[in-house]
């Protein structure tokens, strides 16, 4: 035998020997936290600087943590801002104020923040749903949440809270149920996503449906949570909101849905550069692109109904939920959407949930179907890691030094302390004595 067969045979041994690992089921309570670790840090490390200079994010400083700055902590908790609780950043606030000096107060609501953003990873690796059981799968699965194109606003923020949330909600409703401290966590989950924001409140009927269909009391209770929750909200809390008009033309939802999520999740930032190539749908307005989501939406719909026990076609019912809720109901002229670097956050969840559906035909289905999905995944994960960071020009990168700003204040009280983005500030009055605080 020669030597150059030898290194071959060498070769093929240690592919097998990671073929085989890859493909092996995830073991241990260890791995998964590791998982979750490694998922963790990729998220912190999109945009150092926020890790480097503090950053408050727009009304993350300028509303959240001016109210927990200027109220008692009990009343901060629950002040209504857009028309609705947000609970999550209404907790960031508090927290930044009362368990950190003003120095470093912006790292406690982003280490926050970035709790809240695990837990959809959480439920990915607690999940005992069979496709999802090797660790290459996994390792998808929290990919592709980690790297979806055009969301760099949603992270390390508390105020977008809601939207990770809403995620989890999602995949608690595609997974299946579990029982102990993982299912109280699913139900504690559903409450604090739909008490933090309407990104989750169009997922409730379809918990009820799930429910019906599933005859399980666990989906019951799941439904219950959730439920109860958005009535809640709806019931003390909700407002309508001057500018936030409700509804869409049809045919400028279709041509949005398209852009979102049918070319620029195969597509690069780097490749459209800054302008908008898809202006000219909001001036035409045409129907093709509608009746394309329609048909799209109903052969996946179909490819998913012909493995209705293993497929969640729930991924596909959920993000078709909050994509139709999010555009409908999104803040200021609609047909800025068509943006690529616009409406991030309502295109966030519904983007994460398509792709894992395409993840789970990547295992189920018979060839082609799953050759297909599986370098249509692929390809999703190319195009998210090389916008991964985004350009030091945009707007998301744009802000000044936190420790400067406060120096600013402590030398004049008066003075405004400009936050992220550019052109972003907000106002601290010396702290009031009369102020409860919960250290």
């Amino acid at each position: 035998m020669s030597l150059t067969d030898t290194r071959f045979q060498g070769v093929l041994k240690r592919w097998a020997s990671v073929r085989h690992w890859a493909f092996a089921p995830v073991k241990s309570g260890g791995e998964r936290l590791a998982y979750v670790l490694l998922f963790a840090l990729q998220v912190a490390g999109r945009m150092p600087r926020i890790l480097g200079e503090g950053r408050f994010w727009a009304e993350e400083g300028q509303t959240f943590f001016v109210n927990a700055w200027n109220l008692p902590w009990s009343e901060a908790l629950i002040v209504s801002y857009g028309g609705y609780l947000n609970f999550c950043a209404n907790l960031a606030g508090v927290l930044a104020r009362h368990f950190a000096p003003l120095s470093t107060a912006p790292y406690v609501s982003t280490a926050f923040a970035l709790l809240i953003q695990c837990i959809p990873a959480v439920v990915i690796v607690t999940s005992r749903a069979p496709w999802l059981r090797s660790r290459i799968v996994c390792i998808a699965a929290l990919l592709i949440i980690a790297t979806p194109p055009c969301s760099a606003e949603v992270w390390l923020t508390s105020i977008h809270s809601q939207v990770h949330l809403a995620l989890a909600a999602g995949l608690i409703l595609s997974l299946p149920t579990r029982g102990g401290v993982v299912g109280v966590m699913y139900c504690l989950t559903l409450s604090t996503a739909a008490l933090t924001g309407p990104a989750s409140w169009a997922l409730a009927p379809l918990f009820a449906i799930r429910a019906a269909i599933d005859r399980s009391p666990a989906r019951a209770t799941q439904a219950l949570f959730i439920s109860a929750a958005v009535l809640f909200q709806l019931v003390f809390f909700f407002r309508p909101m001057p500018g936030r008009e409700i509804g869409i033309a049809p045919s400028l939802f279709g041509a949005i849905v398209l852009v979102k999520h049918i070319i620029l999740p195969f597509v690069s930032l780097h490749w459209i550069g800054d302008g908008n190539p898809f202006a000219s749908f909001s001036e035409s307005l045409p129907l093709w692109p509608l009746l394309a989501v329609v048909l799209i939406f109903a052969v996946a719909i179909y490819a998913a109904l012909l493995h209705f026990q293993e497929a969640p076609i729930f991924l596909l019912l959920s993000g078709a939920a909050i994509a139709a809720s999010g555009y409908i109901g999104a803040i200021g002229p609609k047909a800025e959407l068509l943006h690529a670097m616009n409406g991030g956050r309502y295109a966030f969840v519904p983007q994460v949930l398509l792709g894992l559906a395409l993840l789970s035909w990547g295992i189920i289905h018979q060839r082609p179907t799953r050759l297909l999905a599986q370098i249509a995944v692929v390809w999703l994960i190319v195009v998210g890691l090389s916008d991964y960071v985004p350009p030091r020009k945009w707007m998301i990168q744009t802000g000044p030094q936190w420790a400067v700003e406060v120096q600013k204040w402590h030398r004049d009280a008066n003075y405004r302390l400009q936050i992220w983005p550019a052109g972003w500030s907000m106002t601290l009055t010396p702290p009031n004595p009369d102020i409860k605080s919960v250290r």
